[in-house]
């Protein structure tokens, strides 16, 4: 059953008139966000936008309240994250110009220097869901002047490793995503920030089959191989917690199978994909599934189009 959160239950009265914002404020807004964060990883952003829109209607109201200065910067970091979080939820519903908004939003709370870089992160990954990798480049390397750890950095390593694919350039994708990984295994992964948190091991392979899948597209179709390999482990990998993420990296798999000549194998993941994401409400999804169909027709894939067409064709969810 989808969690579902009561905010009017949950929030702390606001401070009466006059009076100030106190760590447990700011406490209990990190603890709703990461609450809301762990809804849309599993269940996807159309799943909790509402509750998200509403929390950040009683932060509204609570910021108009006095507080020190160390609250405050606390505070205006921790609204920023909800933002940040509105935006991505925006961006998986499929409403661009709404998750733009909330980013910059995000951008004028951020107090932390990882925190903005995390945002201008999520501003890019819009732009490159979007078939703009040059301006999603320009976002990533703007990150990069401002992010303060390696974690981050190799986030950010990566998704320019991804640009570079899209844009068809081999060498400097091989070696963003060497990069990338040097930058992980120099991250202190357990002390990441809630909203870093995301980028794993298991994370770092599926976004390492991301780049093979899309070198496989633009440059060489050998890259199917490595795809799948990095793909399987982050599968394998990924928990219940990360659905959105395990369907994502199944439709890729499904894609590199093809390519491969597979069809069968291709048809069998994708089914998988399909079953572990009934509950996910992502537009995300039909944009991913575009292409895996696009193979599927063009290679004569009887079995795994009639899997797609009907997900393609159906409308989307009530964003």
């Amino acid at each position: 059953m989808r969690l579902q959160l009561m905010l009017d239950d949950g929030s702390p009265s606001l401070p009466p008139p006059h009076s100030k914002i106190g760590l447990v404020h700011v406490r209990h807004l990190r603890a709703m966000t990461a609450a809301l964060r762990a809804v849309d990883y599993r269940y996807g952003g159309g799943s909790c936008r509402t509750q998200v829109q509403a929390l950040l209607s009683w932060c509204d109201k609570a910021f108009a309240h006095s507080a020190s200065a160390a609250v405050r910067r606390d505070f205006s970091n921790a609204i920023a994250e909800l933002h940040a979080l509105a935006g991505w939820t925006a961006f998986d519903a499929g409403l661009g110009g709404s998750a733009h908004r909330h980013f910059h939003l995000a951008l004028n709370f951020a107090q932390d220097g990882d925190l903005v870089a995390n945002t201008r992160y999520r501003m890019g990954r819009v732009h490159l869901h979007h078939g703009g990798p040059a301006e999603a480049l320009g976002m990533f390397r703007l990150a990069g002047l401002v992010a303060n750890s390696h974690h981050t950095n190799a986030i950010l390593a990566a998704n320019q490793a991804w640009c570079y694919a899209e844009l068809g350039q081999r060498v400097p994708a091989l070696a963003m995503l060497g990069r990338a990984h040097d930058e992980f295994a120099r991250a202190d992964v357990d002390g990441a920030a809630p909203w870093a948190a995301f980028f794993d091991v298991h994370d770092l392979a599926g976004i390492t089959g991301a780049v093979y899948t899309t070198l496989g597209r633009t440059v060489d179709g050998s890259f199917a191989r490595p795809a799948i390999t990095s793909l399987g482990q982050a599968v394998q990998g990924y928990r219940d917690d990360m659905a959105r993420s395990r369907a994502f990296a199944l439709i890729a798999l499904s894609l590199n199978h093809l390519v491969e000549g597979d069809a069968d194998e291709a048809a069998a993941v994708a089914a998988l994909a399909v079953m572990q994401s009934g509950d996910v409400l992502s537009a995300r999804m039909r944009k991913k599934l575009e292409p895996l169909h696009e193979e599927a027709d063009r290679r004569r894939a009887t079995r795994l189009r009639e899997l797609i067409t009907p997900l393609l064709a159906a409308p989307l969810y009530a964003a």
